[in-house]
């Protein structure tokens, strides 16, 4: 019985895994990291738990104290230079975020060969996976963060109300238009290069929390999958020795 968390910039997700399929998944708000214990009350008890964390350090604290209840030690993720069958190509393997490392291990099991690793998040993350190594990868603000982004220097409205359009005609479809355009235009720029490098088609994994409304604007074809982060920390909690 596997707990996994992946804490990060915005929530706390969660997933239970029995060794066959998941027995529960859910979501918290950082300020709500009870309401995770609630949720695990009527389910087994977790033998291991792994936890990937970006968030602020307090938050972690609360985790450990929270979930102390188990009796367990907390195995908290961090990215190295080699795990799960993929190659850190970070200038400083522990620099890259634990979330993203989970998910290239994720990508790489579940797709191999030359991936776009995707997350559609607080941040857009856009990751380059070829033949088990991360090349490198690109973090630029996500789409609630760019729709907040012009507010505080312009009279533009903060809406999230406007529509995709291809020629936009009034301000609230041409904010929604440009920023899915920049979004989908770092992925397709990486996407682009990635092909270049490797010689090859090119699959990619989308997840994230606004992985749905980006997904209709990227190349073709993409795989989305739910929680990627957590399918990873579930593999890294594999191989651990508990």
């Amino acid at each position: 019985m596997i707990l996994v968390i992946d804490a990060g910039n915005t929530r706390i997700k969660w997933g239970l895994h029995d060794g066959a399929a998941w027995r529960a998944q859910g979501r918290a708000a950082h300020a709500d990291v009870a309401s995770l214990c609630a949720a695990l009350a009527d389910l087994p008890k977790p033998t291991r738990i792994v936890v990937s964390h970006v968030a602020a350090a307090p938050l972690y604290d609360a985790l450990v104290q929270a979930l102390a209840q188990f009796d367990l030690p907390l195995r908290r993720v961090y990215a190295c230079a080699r795990q799960c069958g993929v190659e850190n190509g970070y200038a400083d393997p522990a620099q890259l975020g634990a979330d993203r490392w989970a998910a290239l291990i994720a990508a790489q099991h579940l797709a191999g060969g030359t991936q776009l690793v995707v997350n559609a998040g607080t941040a857009l993350t856009v990751d380059a996976l070829h033949a088990g190594r991360f090349l490198g990868g690109l973090i630029v603000p996500g789409y609630h963060l760019l729709g907040n982004a012009l507010q505080p220097v312009t009279a533009l409205p903060n809406t999230t109300d406007g529509r995709f359009s291809i020629w936009p005609d009034n301000t609230r479809d041409a904010l929604e238009t440009g920023r899915l355009r920049a979004l989908a235009g770092a992925v397709a720029a990486q996407h682009a290069q990635l092909a270049l490098h490797a010689g090859t088609s090119v699959g990619m994994l989308l997840s994230g929390g606004d992985a749905a409304r980006l997904a209709p604007h990227l190349p073709q074809p993409l795989r989305q999958v739910d929680n990627l982060i957590l399918e990873g920390l579930r593999i890294i909690a594999l191989e651990t020795t508990p």
